[in-house]
This record gives C-alpha cells, structure tokens and sequence, in this order.
C-alpha cells in the first residue's frame, strides 16, 4: 500500500543481523567492540511504544529471531543453524536487548498442513519476508504457507494463506515462552482455557509471575477447533487446565484451528490483557468487521504520525533510511501498558522493557520527554507509582516479578531521569517525586545499599555507581532547590561532591581498582558529570584532558608502555556521551570529527547496520540527536551543539517548532564557522534548555576547516 510519509523511509530490518559495517578509517580504525557486533532488533509489526509485536520465532538470542547464539564477547556470534528459520510467530519481542533474563516469545501461533497436528515444532525456513512499520510477512518454505501479521493497540493479527491442495490448521502455544537455548526458556506456572465457540477461545497463562489474559478469534471459517497438549489433540473437551504433571513435565500445550476446505485462509485475531479478563475480547471486538489492510494501513499511519515529529531536509535517500529507521526504533520502548498494571490492578500509566533505564536514560528518554510530553507525565507517574508500590526506584524494570531491577549496572538513574524531566517542564506532582526520591535513598530497598554506602564512606565499588551516586544527590539537591526544600537540599548537596574519590589524581582517569561493567575505566573516564570544570581540573587542565581524550579516540598513538583501552564506538554503552565531552575543553572541533565519523563508519543500511545492541532505542536515539546536530545532557539544563548531516531538521515541541539549520554542510564541511540562535550571534556550542523552545532556530554556517568558533566558551559547571 502505498505511503508518502516518513515511514516510507524505515527498514524495520536495519540491525536484526550481524554487524556489517564500512571499512573504518582514520580514527575509527583504532575503535573496538566490547559486546557482540549484532543489533539484535527484530522486524516484527509494532505500534509507536507498542503493547504487542509479532514477530517470526526461531527460538535464538536475543529476540527469539533471527540465527544466532549467546555471546558475551566483541566476536561475531555463533550461527545456530545456516538458514534463517521459523518455528512460528510470537509476541512480546524485545527490541535491541542484550541478555536480559527470560524474554517474551509467548502465544507462538503456527500453521500446520499434515494430518493431526503433525509438523507442530518443526522447523522451516523463513524466506521471502517483508515489513514496514506495523506490518510483517513471509513465507515457510517447506510448507508454502504465507503468513501476514499487523497489530491493534492490544491486538495480533494473523492471516496465513495455504496450497490449493492443503486443509491448512493453525496451532496457538499458550505454553511458548523465552529461547530454546539452554537457561532461558520460560514456561506457565498456570495455564488455563475455554472455548466459546468453535471460532472463539479464551484463558489465562501466568508466565514469569505475570498474568496474561487472552482472546482468540479465527474471523475466516473453520471446520474444527480444540485443544492440545504435548503435540496430540485432545478429543472431546470444551476447557483446559494445565495439570500438575504437565507442568512438572512442562508439557506444551494449546488450541488449534482448522479451515473448511484446501487453499481456505486462516486468520485468527488475538487481543491481551495483563489485568482483565473483559479487556482482550473488547480489543478484539474494536476491530471485528474492519479489514487486515485497513487495520495495517492504520498502524501504519499511526507511525507515520509520530515520525512526523521530526522532518529533515537535505542528504541523500540512504541518510534519511538510516535517520527514521534510527527514529523508529527510538520509538518501539518503551512499551505502553497504561491501564495494563498486573501487579496493583490499577488504572493509569505504566510501562515495562525498560532494558535497562541504563540503556535508555542518556539518548532515547530525553527524546521522548521533548517530542511527547505527555507521554512523559505518564512515565513520571508510572516511576511514582513503581517508587510507592515496591519502595525504590527501578533501574530496569521487564515484564516479570523480578528483584535485580533494582539492582543492576548502575544506581541512581530514575534521579538523573527525573530531575531532567522536571527540568523540561514535563507535568507531575513534584512534591511527591522529591518526596519519595530522597526517602527511597535512605529507606526501604536503599537501606544497606548502596545510596546508604555512599552517604556514610563517600565511595562505593564498582566506582561508576560513585559517580552515578553524587550525580544522583546533586540531581535531588537541584530538584529540592527548585521546589523550595531546604531540608532535602542541605541533605543531598554535600554528596554530589564526592565524585572525585572515583578517580586516580596521578592519571586523571577513573582508578583502576574497580570491576567496570562491559569497558574499563577509559570508558567510563569521560562521562558527563555535574561538575566538568572540576573534572578536568583533575585531569591537570584542559590541554592534558584533550590529549586523554585524543588517545582515546585515536588522534593520538599512546606513549610506550602505556595501555588505552579505546572508545567502542558505540557498540556500548559506557561511552556514548565522550565525544561530545571535548566541547568542555573548547574542541568542538574534536566533537565534530568523532561524531562524524562515528555517524559514517558505525551505522549503514540493511540487517548489519547498526554497531552493537540497539538497547531498546539507546543507540539509535544517539544517532538521532547527532543527526540533527543536538545532544542532550540528562539532569543537566543544557544542550550541546553538535555537527548535523542535514541541510535543516524540524523538531515539533508543544507549541511549535524548534529547527537547526546547517549551511553549507556537506561530507566535507562538517566544522562549525559561526551560529546563530533567532537571528543573534551565537559563539557557544551549547544552548540552554530554555532555548531549546518552540519557535526558535539554530542556524550553523559549516566549513570544511576547524574555525575559532566556540573555542573560548564552555558549558556550565555546576559545583566548581
């Protein structure tokens, strides 16, 4: 169907396969890959922070989709079988993740040609696939069965066509869950069914310690329908429950459906509920009667909608393929399960697949807070409702019952988030946020913690968590300032001082007796912190921070002897905020040069287009705000200019526009010669956030030489 808006440009395929990236050169030759070189997207239909995704499963890391096994090092990872293959489709993927828990491939839905429900568990190969925005299909080979699927808000569409000469059957797995590699498969710890009718099913599984309530459909005519279990059709039951030998044995189990006569279609709708048992037969009822190309024209047009949040002009068809392919799976998490929350039952905001607020709080967040402030008021209430419900703060928070998402890879995150969110006029009850920030930190889950740690011994291992730690103060101290509370901030100010214990004063880096997360201390050295002026005080001044981050990046050889442990460009996360950090030593000529060459070596089109995980958005959120030459600073009211690669962006904020202009851009000139904000000389490269508004341009004049532009400027410290 034919398209004319900005979804026309995604590939919903860019970064579901092994990296295969341009030949690096210049500095991007010294660049390293700490994780596996595979974006782990998926193409499966979706809405703009969508419920549902149905997606092929082939039971591999990570998504369930695609060929490849774990692996947790910089190698391309083990193929698990040589083709692409398909066991059926699932829903629930993740989007970019790297090794989270259990993941969500429930509701496997499959079609079958033999006799009985002979070929259920096999496997195909998945050939002839296509997708855009809110739409997938393709083929199983073996079986010539096509297969289409879209999606509704809490809805799955399936229609599956057969051979002339098959009575094709469809088979849904309630039991489906995780990866069929060792360690991560999941399984119901309740199943339960019923039939309505011939045409109608519906139950409730409880998977990960969430309920899920569902409603099947099949809209075409049927011949028979029933339930299976363990790949035999259970003759003569209307209802099914999942004994207790089944699920020692963790038998599979499910219905199937069967059509009337040879080459009939099949197609089943299936709408979800976390919470109740009405909901999923009212998602479906919203779209009985309407059509599966209607239905996929409108998901479509939804995304169409929210990628016309940004226009670009300027720059070639493959740049604006890579920009709103990067823009739409910034757009994919998190997922929007507001009125879905299982865990209280109660209506209003809540999200999951925040995999990890690690992965999402520096790039994708922000975004989301500036394009979509409403949406930004219910991740605030949700963070709230989350706080008060479990007492803490999450730092990931997946759809299952699971502790760790208070606990791993980095402390303090929701503070950074919130406080930036204050900061961007995003609506809330503030009180209560700064209220429940502070009391968090020193009760309930943060008693014993590590926020309890850092306040008595001023430094927790790993050191990254005491620099996330005294950000984290300084973000409630600011928020405590702006609100007029005097207690809290007396409290939190002295703590955001305590940075400087992380690092080691003779090497002007992170110190080295720590255990770093994915990188070393060079990765997580230059992060951006509260207090810049201070850090590169530390470094030994501006001229000896440039030539760390020169070596770095790879401008400069290390000295003999010396170990330098690389940026990874971008196929981590530790380090994706350091080339930005030079515009604090008055290089944005430096800036200008590594995200340039971040932009051309380390995204491209097609399935190995992107450099490492997407990290439910994190990454391409980064390219996205380079892209259009900003860069945000979270829980910090700035902005820093960057090097755009288009002639001008439209940014479309409550109220109006906000555009950059880049003159005179190009491959070559990517240098900042002057700038103007609305028409009045600009000589730093950074803006407020207040003027980063609606109504309000940035013009840049690009050269092909470094010029004297911002070189006597500096962003804001905040402590020093």
């Amino acid at each position: 169907m034919p398209n004319s808006g900005n979804a026309n440009y995604v590939d919903p395929f860019l970064g579901n396969d092994t990296t295969r990236l341009p030949s690096p050169e210049g500095i991007a030759s010294h660049w390293w890959c700490a994780k596996p070189p595979v974006g782990n997207t998926h193409p499966g239909a979706t809405l703009p922070f969508g419920m549902v995704s149905i997606c092929a499963y082939s039971g591999a890391y990570v998504t369930g989709y695609g060929q490849n096994n774990i692996s947790l090092t910089g190698d391309d990872p083990e193929k698990l079988f040589a083709r692409h293959e398909i066991l059926g489709l699932a829903h629930f993927q993740q989007s970019g993740t790297g090794r989270i828990r259990q993941y969500y491939n429930y509701f496997l839905t499959t079609p079958i040609t033999g006799e009985g429900l002979d070929g259920l568990g096999k496997r195909y190969s998945l050939v002839k696939e296509r997708a855009r925005p809110g739409f997938y299909a393709g083929e199983f080979e073996e079986l010539n069965v096509s297969f289409s699927a879209t999606c509704a808000r809490r809805s799955a569409i399936h229609h599956y066509e057969f051979p002339s000469t098959v009575t094709g059957k469809v088979a849904i797995n309630f039991s489906a869950g995780g990866l069929l590699i060792e360690g991560m498969k999941a399984y119901p710890e309740k199943g339960r069914a019923r039939f309505l009718s011939p045409t109608t099913c519906e139950g409730r599984v409880i998977i990960e310690g969430i309920p899920y309530f569902f409603h099947i459909e099949c809209i075409t005519p049927i011949r028979s329908s029933g339930f299976w279990e363990n790949g035999e059709i259970l003759e003569g039951i209307n209802a099914y429950k999942a004994k207790k030998e089944a699920r020692r044995q963790k038998l599979p189990f499910g219905a199937w459906f069967e059509a009337v006569s040879p080459g009939d279609p099949i197609e089943v709708r299936i709408g979800f509920s976390l919470h109740s048992k009405k909901r999923p037969s009212e998602a479906v009822e919203l779209i009985r009667g309407v059509p599966f190309e209607s239905i996929a024209s409108e998901a479509e047009a939804k995304w169409d909608r929210i990628l016309a949040k940004i226009h670009v002009e300027g720059g070639t068809d493959e740049m604006r393929e890579i920009f709103y392919s990067a823009f739409y799976h910034s757009t994919i998490k998190p997922a929007d399960f507001t009125d879905e929350n299982p865990f209280s039952g109660d209506p209003g905001p809540f999200f999951f697949d925040l995999s990890t607020l690690w992965d999402l709080y520096k790039t994708q967040l922000p975004l989301l807070m500036s394009l979509w402030p409403e949406l930004g008021a219910d991740f605030v209430a949700f963070l709230v409702e989350v706080a008060k419900r479990e007492g803490a703060f999450p730092i990931s928070y997946l759809m299952d019952n699971a502790p760790e998402r208070f606990s791993k890879q980095a402390t303090g995150l929701c503070h950074m988030i919130l406080n930036d969110a204050h900061m961007r006029g995003i609506q809330g009850d503030w009180d209560t946020v700064l209220d429940l920030l502070w009391k968090t930190s020193l009760s309930g889950r943060g008693r014993g913690g590590k926020f309890s740690e850092f306040s008595r011994n001023h430094v927790v291992q790993p050191l990254t968590h005491t620099l996330d730690l005294a950000y984290a103060n300084w973000c409630i101290s600011q928020m405590a300032k702006r609100l007029g509370d005097q207690i809290i901030y007396d409290g939190s100010i002295p703590l955001a001082y305590h940075w400087t214990n992380a690092f080691d004063k003779n090497t002007g880096l992170l110190r080295e007796d720590s255990d770093y997360y994915e990188g070393e201390n060079w990765n997580y050295s230059f992060r951006f912190i509260h207090d810049m002026v201070g850090r590169i005080k530390l470094a030994g001044g501006e001229e000896r921070f440039v030539e760390l981050l020169d070596q770095f990046f790879g401008f400069k050889e290390p000295a003999h002897g010396q170990t330098v442990h690389s940026f990874e460009g971008l196929n981590n996360e530790p380090d994706m905020e350091a080339p930005y950090a030079y515009i604090w030593a008055g290089r944005h000529d430096r800036t200008a040069e590594v995200v340039r060459n971040v932009m051309r070596y380390q995204f491209t089109t097609g399935k190995g287009g992107l450099p490492g995980n997407d990290d439910s958005g994190g990454l391409s959120s980064w390219y996205v705000w380079s892209a259009i030459g900003l860069f945000p600073v979270t829980g910090l009211p700035i902005m820093l200019i960057g090097s755009p690669i288009f002639d001008s962006a439209s940014l479309k904020l409550y109220g109006g526009e906000f555009r950059v202009i880049a003159q005179n851009q190009s491959a070559d000139n990517f240098y900042v010669q002057q700038a103007w904000l609305n028409g009045n000389r600009l000589d730093r490269a950074y803006l407020k956030l207040s003027e980063f508004s609606a109504e309000a341009t940035l013009t840049l004049e690009m050269g092909p030489e470094p010029s004297g532009w911002a070189k006597t400027s500096r962003p804001p410290s905040f402590i020093s």
